[in-house]
């Protein structure tokens, strides 16, 4: 049993409401943001997931072991929890962990709390919550790209850059390449790069460095998905969104007092007597949980 999806939005429903936030647009929800989640949630794959799994078994066919750098989107997308690849054959260039760090700490300030308020038609109060907490560049870095790296860092190869990290991202992006090309003769691997960016691909090409270039979906043509997609859609929704709501709740991606704990949400019930059935059915949960029972 899953759930069925329909009524899926389209890029023009969100490129005409941005416009009205003027200087904070790039922090609304985009139709990027939906997509990303709804591959990170696996509900989705790579256009070409099917070449790269192809590809895997010519590579587990060849004597010589292989080895997979991941650029950062690739940490963004969700890459490691799907990929159905030891860790141990991952390779993090520490340049990308710097990258995901740079986008950590940017932060709603009061008054731009209070321009989005002004320009919202609906619910601006909701936005109250997110005073001084993350913007949305640094609830994706934080809760999808960080926590990617924290699942496979204790087990994955971390190399250096061959140079400092820069807040020039073209910049970074060769210097990451490069640093991919001198860890192969150190890790005694053929090491492939694995991106979704195009031009990551071009400089790996000019460098003479292997790679696989991921195709992200255009659109959602997804008709279904498990419960456990779905329940990880909507934290992904949450937290690209900051907050959504799902029937009589509204789920907060970020809110005050988060602190450390990334997988949290808070969710606050108008309809007290939905509420209440909520708060017992979590509870239950929780319980069951607390027994330790696998599947």
């Amino acid at each position: 049993a899953g759930f069925v999806l329909s009524g899926m939005c389209t890029r023009d429903d969100f490129e005409e409401e941005s416009g009205r936030f003027g200087e904070l647009a790039y922090d609304m929800p985009s139709y990027n943001d939906v997509l990303q989640s709804v591959l990170s949630a696996g509900i989705l794959s790579y256009r070409n997931a099917d070449d790269f799994e192809s590809l895997k078994t010519v590579y587990r066919k060849m004597n010589r072991e292989v080895m997979f750098s991941l650029d950062t989107n690739m940490l963004y997308d969700g890459f490691c929890s799907a990929a159905q690849i030891n860790p141990y054959l991952f390779v993090l260039v520490d340049l990308v962990r710097q990258e995901i760090e740079s986008a950590l700490n940017t932060k709603y300030s009061p008054q731009a709390i209070s321009l989005l308020k002004r320009s919202a038609m609906y619910e601006g109060g909701l936005l109250d919550e997110l005073v001084n907490q993350k913007m949305k560049r640094s609830r994706l870095a934080a809760y999808g790209a960080l926590a990617e790296f924290q699942k496979i860092r204790d087990q994955a190869r971390i190399v250096p850059g061959v140079g400092p990290g820069s807040t020039d991202t073209e910049r970074n992006d060769l210097l990451i390449v490069q640093s991919v090309k001198a860890a192969e003769k150190d890790v005694y691997s053929l090491l492939v790069h694995l991106t979704a960016d195009i031009n990551v691909a071009d400089l790996c090409m000019a460098e003479g460095v292997s790679y696989f270039l991921f195709e992200k979906p255009h659109a959602i043509d997804a008709r279904d998905c498990t419960p456990a997609q779905a329940v990880d859609l909507v934290f992904r929704l949450a937290v690209a969104f900051g907050v959504v709501k799902v029937g009589p709740a509204f789920i907060y991606g970020e809110y005050r007092g988060k602190g450390s704990k990334r997988e949290s949400l808070k969710v606050v019930i108008r309809n007290h007597e939905m509420e209440g059935e909520f708060v017992r059915e979590l509870e239950l949960c929780r319980k069951l949980s607390g027994l330790g029972i696998e599947r």
